[in-house]
């Protein structure tokens, strides 16, 4: 006798099918319905790379060249050798917005580390600083706290023709350079233009102050006019006075009247001795002058009739 084959009883988890991707869009092409496709980006490339870059260094404005791939080597002064920084990443060549007081065009070379978090920024300063080299393009940035300057090598990776990559280390190393010289003839500019600025304020503020202080240069030459007083030194009472002491002087706290002279008139200069004065002096007379006069009179009379006298005797 056979035995008997157990009936085998259906498994639950084997009636439950994954959906393909053609099942997945099957309800769409039988409906007749489109897929939904993912939205457009709304940022450019450009504008993705500037805002990256803003994270890093906000005073960037606009990116001018870019370079796939760069290196950056420091020079060692001891060994005379390049040696690897530890930074390596895609390499910008920014326009940086002008520092506070200033309006000069400045430019900068970033490149962000895909090795670490130390980016790599060198500001554009002089074009004395750029060098470009066969293998390397030669940057020469200033120490930070003044401790000298450093040199560092950034090897541009460019691949053969005809990639597109192939005239990458040449255009990027051409525009360092000119980012380099214009930022120096900006800076010279702005020099100029505020050395002429002053120079023209001060010729400006000697012209007025001469017209208006009322005095020519050779008065300046000449130095102080007599008696005027220095300017910036305090008076003091005695020397204020004293002018006014001097024409006071022949007034007394007792007598409040000038003395008189010529006849009982002052004796200053504000009458002139004419011939009115001397009319006007006659018709007055001080009662001692009239006394004195009157004495005078009688002794000429005493001193003619004795000359009379003796002359009648001689006969």
């Amino acid at each position: 006798m056979t035995p008997r084959n157990p009936k085998r009883r259906p498994n639950p988890q084997a009636t439950v099918f994954q959906p393909s991707d053609y099942e997945s869009d099957a309800v769409y092409f039988s409906n007749n319905l489109e897929p939904p496709r993912p939205a457009a980006p709304t940022q450019t490339n450009d504008e993705l790379n500037l805002s990256v870059l803003r994270r890093h260094n906000p005073a960037v404005t606009s990116i001018l060249s870019i370079a796939p791939y760069a290196v950056v080597y420091l020079f060692s002064t001891e060994t005379q050798q390049w040696d690897k920084s530890g930074v390596e990443g895609t390499m910008f060549v920014t326009q940086l917005s002008p520092s506070a007081g200033t309006s000069g065009e400045r430019y900068a070379v970033i490149i962000l580390n895909r090795r670490g978090l130390d980016n790599f920024t060198a500001e554009l300063l002089q074009g004395d600083d750029v060098d470009v080299a066969s293998e390397y393009v030669i940057l020469r940035v200033n120490a930070d706290g003044g401790q000298g300057q450093r040199i560092y090598g950034l090897w541009i990776f460019s691949e053969p023709a005809p990639s597109s990559t192939a005239q990458t280390r040449e255009i990027n190393a051409q525009i360092i350079k000119d980012c380099a010289v214009a930022a120096e003839t900006s800076q010279r500019l702005i020099a100029a233009a505020q050395k002429q600025q002053q120079s023209t304020n001060d010729k400006h503020g000697g012209t007025s102050q001469q017209s208006h202080g009322g005095r020519s240069e050779d008065e300046e030459q000449a130095g102080p006019a007599a008696g005027s007083v220095p300017m910036g030194r305090q008076l003091s009472l005695r020397e204020l006075f004293g002018q006014q002491r001097k024409q006071d002087s022949g007034w007394s706290v007792k007598n409040h009247s000038p003395r008189l002279t010529n006849g009982g008139f002052p004796s200053s200069g504000q009458f002139a001795v004419t011939a009115d004065t001397d009319f006007f002096r006659g018709g007055i007379v001080s009662p001692q002058r009239q006394q004195r006069q009157t004495q005078a009179a009688g002794l000429g009379v005493d001193i003619l009739a004795e000359l009379f006298r003796k002359a009648e005797q001689g006969r």
